[in-house]
């Protein structure tokens, strides 16, 4: 007969913690050892044949593998189950280097991933810094602003916040309220947007750490197709929005990796010369625009020829203003 098996005063638990934390493959521990923590920890003492008879528990009730070794030593296999180091470190990287996220913002979500790791594990961020000039948001409203407007997508439901943008003096002061539809959330280059609808179904980006005082209201709900938000998304460029048009230019090679980053890899792109290709794409006007501006001695607009002519106007007004 199949011997049952009780589960008293919480044994399991303090045996099941105790494993999570302090043990893994490379970091077996013998049942003394258990005991040992087990006491440090919890103040309780648990005798071997309980810790036997609860490995026997988590593995047969809970599916939590217990691996023996050698030495008689053992330890709980959730690599399937549980972050790797390399995981949380990916992680913690991505929130200490997201402007979107403040300071004190930051530090409690590093916290909170690491203490995911067992003891073992958590020694790899012993001394770990972040390397970032102070861009980080003072807006300390970002997780209540996303909490907001995920529940208003979900339930259809229109959204009414202010919006704050930096002045010279440095202070984060309110530029414009507006009452709109969500449609989605999207990262780009370390900072978090909302894509919402106006009434006309023209679709706008927000940054979300410039959102304050967010409140769900109601309204005639819209239909954002699918087509028409992909296009809107692909067609962004620096979160750029607007109509879509073909864009060609002769460029430099040593932008190759940057022009597939920005514009995809369904860019057109054929050979022009040793030192240069040619590139084709549709994309919004106004953020093409833009990103060949920041790359001058390298991008040669061709067509079409009102960006050509724009871009030779701005250039020429800023030469006037150096000379």
């Amino acid at each position: 007969m199949k011997e049952k098996v009780y589960i008293n005063n919480g044994n399991i638990m303090y045996l099941y913690k105790t494993m999570k934390k302090y043990t893994d493959v490379n970091h077996p521990l013998k049942i003394s050892e258990i005991i040992e923590l087990i006491e440090k920890e919890y103040g309780e003492h648990i005798s071997s044949r309980t810790i036997r008879r609860n490995f026997k528990v988590l593995e047969e009730k809970f599916n939590i593998p217990i691996e023996r070794v050698m030495n008689n030593a053992y330890y709980i296999d959730y690599e399937d189950n549980n972050f790797d180091p390399s995981e949380v470190r990916a992680l913690v990287d991505m929130v200490n280097y997201s402007r979107f996220v403040d300071e004190a913002l930051s530090k409690q979500l590093i916290d909170k991933l690491i203490n995911l790791l067992n003891e073992n594990d958590k020694k790899d961020f012993i001394g770990y810094d972040k390397y970032m000039k102070n861009v980080k948001t003072t807006n300390k409203q970002i997780f209540f602003t996303i909490k907001m407007i995920a529940e208003a997508i979900l339930n259809k439901k229109y959204i009414q916040f202010d919006y704050y943008k930096y002045n010279v003096k440095k202070e984060f002061e309110f530029r414009k309220s507006f009452l709109i539809f969500p449609v989605t959330i999207l990262c780009d280059v370390g900072q978090y947007y909302l894509v919402a609808a106006n009434t006309d179904k023209k679709l706008f980006y927000f940054r979300l750490d410039r959102i304050k005082n967010i409140k769900i209201k109601e309204g005639k709900i819209l239909n954002i197709s699918k087509k028409q938000l992909d296009n809107y998304i692909a067609s962004s460029v620096g979160m750029y929005g607007g109509e879509l048009e073909i864009v060609e230019a002769i460029i430099n090679k040593n932008l190759i990796d940057d022009v597939i980053d920005t514009f995809g890899r369904d860019v057109e792109i054929s050979e022009y010369n040793e030192k240069q290709f040619m590139m084709k794409t549709k994309i919004n006007i106004e953020g093409f625009k833009n990103w060949s501006l920041r790359h001058l001695e390298d991008v040669q607009i061709t067509y079409p020829l009102k960006l050509k002519d724009e871009i030779a106007r701005i250039l020429e007004k800023a030469l006037n203003k150096y000379k």
